[in-house]
């Protein structure tokens, strides 16, 4: 348990405290998002927790910080390494040694361990961090992903309880941060705590339990996250109608490359399916299909009773929602875009209203591309559902969203749902999947998995 009660601290020669009145306590287990703008406080939270404020960096600190009943300012920086692992953001600044074995047991020789203990712990922790293989290898040759192992590898073989990462995939490729997932996915499963200072977090979503948002040193935002609305997930009824039925479908595009191979499903009206599966598996030329963009080569298909239907036999029964809401804003300003799909259907719609749901009032006469990315995205899916259509059909909705509007996204959805219309999207944020109604995994084109919430 860590606990935190009116923190505050000044760095010397300056007049505003870098944190102010900081409150806050963090469960064992628990994965915490710190976030906030560059200068709010996020790094130095983390060195208050760690013991480099005050041991390294001076300063006036006041309140109390309690780490499983200690302090750490009344501990070394040794001891509380023990307890809490701190990694950086460039990890060659952790690395001393040329062997990879050598730097996973250095801390371990720092804390004076016997060597049957250290020996014991450095193999444990090359095992569980992917690098028992390149044990033997020249730390300067790893890749940067494989240099943030080593050095997330040199932490845990400490055994710490808590681990603090300080903006850990600043400099990663995505491969890095394909690898930094797993191993955050493997602490978690351990009941570790880690509380993570991070600009990038799409991709981890689904890890991550709480938000903190710091701003000019204070905390404006303590949220669970992700967002699971309480409708999330509720059972639909046995005797709704089928509005989606899928029969043997198959889809090929140029060149022979099979994208989809004999995909079976039906979904019922009221339903929020989410489709899972890694990149290239086959969701988004699923979903294209569903929205009638593609017409599949093989297999049956019948949406909203209409077989085989035509793009233009579904506008306004089924809207499409794009990953970049660019790619679906055309007008000059976000009242006239929330009416402009309406309008050319001849149909009628309460723009003040969904501004209002949409918490877009304060924005209604400015031009789409002078919002936010993550306002762009909520008016893209506002602009869809002012249409009024039957079925939402959504490519990745929360990518590159912050948590506040990744919340709000979908509690659209689900309030969409609430008044009968059905939902499909795609998503990698297992949270997100989590509060559907009901899972379907795609993998190579087929459907390998298919899960009803209770």
């Amino acid at each position: 348990m860590i606990e935190i009660e009116s923190l505050s601290f000044t760095y010397p020669d300056t007049d505003m405290p870098v944190l102010r009145d900081i409150s806050l306590c963090i469960a064992p287990g628990e994965v915490i998002l710190i976030c906030g703008a560059s200068g709010s406080g996020k790094s130095t939270l983390l060195y208050c927790l760690n013991g480099l404020i005050p041991s390294v960096f001076p300063g006036v600190l006041t309140g109390t910080i309690r780490v499983n009943g200690f302090s750490p300012r009344e501990r070394s920086i040794r001891e509380i390494s023990q307890t809490i692992g701190t990694v950086f953001q460039n990890p060659e600044s952790q690395i001393f040694m040329l062997r990879v074995e050598d730097d996973v047991a250095f801390g371990c020789e720092n804390l004076l361990l016997p060597r049957e203990e250290i020996i014991r712990r450095r193999d444990n922790a090359l095992e569980a961090m992917g690098l028992w293989d390149m044990r033997s290898r020249e730390t300067s040759t790893l890749s940067g992903g494989q240099k943030q192992r080593l050095a997330i590898s040199s932490v845990y073989a400490m055994e710490p309880g808590v681990f603090l990462f300080d903006e850990p995939t600043t400099d990663l490729d995505q491969e890095g941060r394909r690898e930094f997932f797993h191993i955050l996915e493997g602490l978690k499963k351990e009941k570790k705590t880690i509380i993570m200072v991070e600009h990038q977090f799409d991709e981890y979503q689904s890890l991550i339990d709480r938000v903190i948002t710091l701003d000019e040193g204070r905390i404006v935002e303590n949220e669970a996250f992700p967002f699971s609305p309480a409708t999330a997930g509720a059972k639909v009824p046995a005797t709704a109608r089928d509005v989606v039925v899928l029969e043997g479908i198959g889809f090929d595009y140029e060149r022979g490359k099979t994208v989809l191979e004999y995909v079976d499903m039906r979904i019922r009206a009221g339903e929020v399916v989410a489709l899972q599966g890694a990149n290239g598996s086959g969701k988004t030329t699923l979903l294209k299909i569903l929205a009638g963009l593609l017409r599949p080569g093989r297999g049956r298909v019948i949406i909203l009773g209409l077989q085989k239907p035509s793009l233009e036999s579904l506008v306004g029964r089924v809207g499409f929602l794009f990953q970049n809401p660019d790619e679906q804003l055309f007008t000059g300003s976000v009242e006239e875009e929330i009416a402009f799909g309406a309008v050319r259907l001849g149909r009628k719609t309460s723009v003040d209203a969904y501004l209002e749901i949409s918490g877009l009032e304060t924005v209604r006469k400015r031009h789409p591309q002078t919002i936010s990315r993550g306002q762009r995205q909520i008016l893209a899916l506002i602009s869809v559902m002012a249409m009024e259509p039957e079925i939402l059909v959504l490519d990745e909705p929360t990518t590159g969203l912050d948590s506040k509007r990744w919340r709000e996204l979908m509690s659209l959805l689900y309030g969409f749902a609430d008044r009968g219309g059905t939902v499909i999207f795609s998503t990698h944020n297992r949270k997100a999947a989590e509060a559907a109604s009901r899972r379907v995994i795609v993998q190579s084109g087929r459907i390998i998995g298919d899960e009803v919430s209770i």
